[in-house]
Parts: C-alpha cells; sequence; structure tokens
C-alpha cells in the first residue's frame, strides 16, 4: 500500500473513532441513577434570627442572610427585609419544600431523617434505609438508643423541620440556591407546606412561579406569655411590579467605566 492511501486510510480510522466517541461519550462518568446530583450549588442561607450582643440566639422579623455571597443579597433587599421574592427550580417536594422528621444527639449530628414511613439511619459507618413496615416502633427506639436533651426532659427528642430551596432572581450576579430552614410547626410549616401544596395542586407545577417569601411577628396565644416569634409565608405573586423587578434583575449588569 502507498504512503499516499495509508495516510488516508489512518485519517478515516481517526474520523470514524471521533464520530463513535461523539456519540456514544457523553462527558460525564455513568453513575448509578440514585446518586446522580443536577442543579445549582448551594450559595448561601435565609434565617430569622442572629445572635444578639451576649452571643444568645434572637429571633428577628427580617430576613438576615449568611454565606459568602450576603452581601450581594444586602444589595439587592438592604438590611432588614421582610418580603424577598423566590423561585423554585423544581416540582418535586422532596427538592424544594421538603418536610420531615428529623434526630440529632446533643452535639447536633443527625442520626435519622424521614417521612414517617421510611427513615435514613446512620449506623455507625453510613446511612441505611429503613421503613416502620419492617420495623414498627423505629422512631421509638431511636430515641431510647440515642436519648438526647429533650428525650430526658420528656420529649421524644424528634424535630418536624420543612427545608425550602430557591433562587433568588433579585440577587444578581451570582447563580445558585439559597435555603431556608424552619422547625414553626405551629405556624410556619403549615403556611408554606399548604400554600406550595395548593399551588401544585391547582396548576400541576410551581417551578418559575414567583412566590413572596415574607416574615413578620405573632404574639404568643398561651395564656399569661406575651412572647413574640416570626412566622414565615409564601405568597404567590405575579403581580406587575413583581414580573418588573425579576425582568429588571435579568437585564445586563452595566459595567463601569
Amino acid at each position: 500500500m502507498e504512503k499516499t492511501q495509508v495516510a488516508q486510510r489512518k485519517r478515516q480510522i481517526t474520523w470514524s473513532n471521533n464520530k463513535l466517541n461523539n456519540n456514544i461519550m457523553k462527558g460525564r462518568i455513568n453513575r448509578a441513577e440514585s446518586i446522580v446530583r443536577k442543579g445549582f450549588p448551594r450559595i448561601g442561607s435565609i434565617k430569622v434570627g442572629l445572635k444578639n450582643a451576649n452571643g444568645l440566639p434572637q429571633s428577628v422579623d427580617y430576613f438576615v442572610s449568611t454565606g459568602k455571597y450576603a452581601g450581594l443579597f444586602n444589595q439587592a433587599y438592604g438590611d432588614k427585609p421582610q418580603t424577598i421574592q423566590i423561585v423554585f427550580l423544581s416540582d418535586e417536594p422532596e427538592a424544594v419544600c421538603n418536610e420531615m422528621y428529623e434526630y440529632r444527639d446533643d452535639e447536633g449530628k443527625r442520626i435519622a431523617y424521614g417521612d414517617g414511613e421510611t427513615f435514613m439511619v446512620w449506623d455507625g459507618k453510613k446511612y441505611i434505609v429503613l421503613t416502620v413496615t419492617e420495623y414498627p416502633h423505629l422512631m421509638e427506639n431511636i430515641s431510647r438508643r440515642y436519648p438526647n436533651r429533650k428525650t430526658r426532659k420528656g420529649g421524644d427528642g424528634w424535630d418536624i423541620t420543612l427545608t425550602l430551596n430557591f433562587i433568588i432572581p433579585m440577587v444578581r450576579g451570582v447563580a445558585g440556591l439559597w435555603q431556608f430552614v424552619t422547625k414553626g410547626t405551629a405556624s410556619t410549616i403549615p403556611n408554606i407546606r399548604d400554600t406550595f401544596d395548593a399551588m401544585l395542586e391547582e396548576r400541576g407545577f410551581v417551578k418559575g412561579i414567583i412566590f413572596d417569601l415574607n416574615v413578620q411577628f405573632a404574639t404568643s396565644q398561651k395564656p399569661g406569655d406575651k412572647s413574640r416569634y416570626p412566622v414565615v409565608s409564601i405568597v404567590p405573586n405575579e403581580s406587575e411590579d413583581n414580573l418588573q423587578k425579576i425582568k429588571e434583575s435579568f437585564s445586563p449588569i452595566k459595567l463601569v467605566e
């Protein structure tokens, strides 16, 4: 075979291999579906509490941002916003509006969490899946095996938590998820959960809808108790004002000359 023919054949083989690679290889390692994670990274947290001058936790009736990009949040909303605009990036409750039972030890380490039927339980090395179908007294057994401050005061030691993951379009210059976590079972959790579920049932989706995340103080209704606590809620709000705010937030950032 002449040299020119050999060179042509090599080029054909190289082209065929490249075409084969482009058709088959996706640029990602194939992994089990259960461990695939897609989406934006978490870039900060939104809270309704802070530490006072004495280093003690204190509830507030405005949103406080934490994390590396807290400064961008403050630029968008100022120091003490009581309403911010949020958008969910999924219709799956477990991804964006996740309510669950959670059990932690005295050091704050999470021993178990689940939805009341299926639980992830730490076995000393890893989390394993256990169900109340297999173990009807699972929650009680965990409380007995890992006593914490709440069980020693007569409680069961478990918390109910609600975790929201969302973007804040008004925070410009960075793309990522913000997280809000609450244990407010009397008011905040049902407020948020019920609104989310109602919108999902009514429209069939929540992804992309603009919600106002609101906070205000409420006064305890217990006799003799005048304490106040923050109540957080979500309200779907696609008013012209909100839509204009979001539209402006996606406009190109003007560079300083």
